[in-house]
């Protein structure tokens, strides 16, 4: 991959980042942080179930703000598109210094989702629609996202056993029911390491934008993936 190449993407994803900031109107004083495990069970080659599971606090080791389950039943329909359906279960808390204080909120949700995947030299590229029915507190709610996602190889050239790695993403999310508004735009940046074939850690920065405030967020991401058949 050249260097031209390397830096207009670096200067892409800072403009992304530039434009979460600008978005948010205040910028929270507390710096969180989320915790996320990655597991994709491939069966054969066409289904795959992935599960995904996050603990997010409002500081950076304590004060939960929210904990999901999330699993994905996916559908290969080639190498490069993926469709998916989920069914998943969100508790959310209000910030509150005194856990006595705190107030929680149950949501349900069902999500469709479409993946496409591609490479432009050792850079892949990954593109996620989703759209999610929303279930809070006996609210019927709807809401639209895209995430586009690049991952970067650095010392090797294709993520095997060894591989330190960048990874970058932007995603904005639209309200689509009770009504149309934007809801909010998230910019992530991570370095991590590939121990295995099959298993990797990231360590990255989330900005979280939305229309009066800016959230910023540590995140730890641990993934794996498991084949119970021979590739």
């Amino acid at each position: 991959m050249s260097y031209r190449r390397i830096k207009n993407l670096v200067i892409f994803t800072l403009l992304f980042g530039l434009s979460s900031s600008v978005y948010g109107q205040s910028s929270e004083d507390k710096l969180g942080s989320w915790y996320i495990y990655n597991g994709f069970f491939n069966f054969n080659p066409t289904f795959e179930l992935f599960v995904e599971s996050q603990l997010r606090n409002w500081e950076t080791f304590s004060n939960p703000e929210n904990f999901f389950f999330r699993p994905f039943f996916n559908y290969n329909l080639n190498q490069n598109f993926q469709t998916g359906l989920s069914l998943e279960y969100h508790k959310t808390w209000t910030y509150d210094e005194n856990p006595g204080n705190k107030v929680s909120t149950d949501e349900f949700r069902t999500t469709m989702q479409v993946m496409l995947h591609h490479k432009i030299s050792r850079v892949a590229l990954q593109h996620r629609y989703r759209y999610e029915f929303r279930w809070v507190d006996g609210n019927h709610l709807q809401r639209t996202r895209y995430r586009v996602q690049a991952t970067v190889p650095i010392n090797n050239a294709t993520m095997e056993k060894g591989t330190i790695f960048f990874n970058t993403n932007f995603e904005f999310m639209v309200d689509t029911k009770p009504s149309v508004a934007l809801s909010q735009l998230r910019n992530y940046f991570a370095g991590g390491y590939q121990f295995t074939d099959n298993l990797n850690l990231q360590l990255g920065y989330m900005v979280i934008s939305r229309t009066t405030s800016v959230h910023h967020r540590l995140q730890f991401f641990l993934t794996h993936k498991l084949f119970f058949y021979e590739k």
